[in-house]
């Protein structure tokens, strides 16, 4: 299945770490514990890869401002943690949208470096076929547009609930499921267009 590509994704970062009770949070901890989920919920909503710590960065400063009215009654940290990137992925898409109807870069695009800072490596071979794979995948998603990426993410990658999508996204639940099936069809159609591409010119 296509999302096998991007779960795998998911998979190479640790799962967050268990919390302590909300009232004994600390901003040290939420930042050890949660700063990879942080840093993969980024990029997958679209932050560009070399502004990624900033955005990380910028989401533990909302934390650190708002931990102590945290009371883990509305949502579990990693969702709470969800909604702050959610936002400030949407402003960093926004200003990288105003960039670049500035000017147009005449850099060619790089592959991306598909892992979170500090992940382990593995077989040379499996990890460089592995990379291939995951930057198609990345290139499928970056394709999508901003609706459909968010449900693809929250939906496919993070494995959220379909009620719990629409929480975090304020969009009603009927269009939450609509958005999923049609973010699915649509990565599917993305990536089988660049491994049919990738296979043509390794000919």
């Amino acid at each position: 299945m296509a999302t096998g590509i991007l779960r795998r994704l998911a998979l190479a970062s640790p799962a967050p770490a268990r919390s302590p009770a909300p009232g004994s949070l600390s901003i040290q901890h939420v930042y050890e514990a949660h700063f990879r989920y942080v840093w993969r919920c980024l990029r997958g909503l679209g932050v560009n890869q070399h502004v990624l710590d900033d955005a990380a960065h910028d989401v533990f400063l909302v934390v650190q401002r708002k931990l102590a009215s945290f009371d883990g009654q509305d949502a579990q940290l990693t969702t709470w943690l969800y909604e702050i990137a959610l936002r400030v992925a949407h402003r960093y898409r926004a200003q990288a949208a105003k960039e670049a109807r500035r000017s147009v870069s005449l850099v060619p695009p790089q592959v991306d470096d598909v892992e979170a800072p500090g992940l382990p490596g593995g077989d040379v071979q499996c990890a460089v076929e592995q990379t291939e794979r995951l930057a198609l995948a990345r290139h499928a998603l970056d394709a999508l547009d901003v609706e459909k990426r968010e449900a693809f993410v929250l939906g496919c990658i993070e494995q959220r609930s379909a009620p719990e999508i629409a929480r975090i996204t304020g969009v009603p639940l009927n269009t939450v499921y609509s958005r999923i099936r049609a973010a699915r069809r649509a990565f599917a159609a993305q990536l089988a267009r660049r491994e049919s591409a990738a296979g043509r010119r390794a000919r």
